[in-house]
């Protein structure tokens, strides 16, 4: 894109130091230096704002995938099929009681 040999390095240095002085150069040099490492702490800052964004998605569709386990878990769950069943024969018990009771009250007053 921009390639530059040593005979248009030179010119420019001699075009810079007849324009700027050689009284200035050094601190045009230090202004440069300085606008270079602002760019480069920006351009820093810039790439890792978006690392942090990129890494909270992926933190998101992690977490999702965490809640997703915990949903497929509580539907597998044997333990609360086994607590219905045992409520079932629990509450099958007691109609049972009622009903011999019932029919020995019945069978005692004939």
């Amino acid at each position: 894109m921009l390639s530059f040999g040593w005979s248009e390095i030179a010119l420019v240095v001699v075009v810079v130091v007849i324009v700027v002085g050689p009284k200035e150069l050094p601190n045009l040099l230090r202004q440069l230096g300085a606008f270079s490492k602002s760019l480069k702490k920006a351009s820093r800052q810039f790439k890792n704002s978006l690392n942090e964004l990129s890494e909270e998605g992926d933190l998101k569709d992690i977490k999702k995938s965490f809640s997703d386990f915990k949903d497929i878990k509580n539907n597998l769950d044997p333990t609360k099929n086994i607590k219905e069943e045992l409520s079932s024969i629990k509450e099958t018990e007691i109609f049972t009681d009622k009903e011999i009771s019932n029919i020995n009250n019945k069978i005692k007053k004939d």
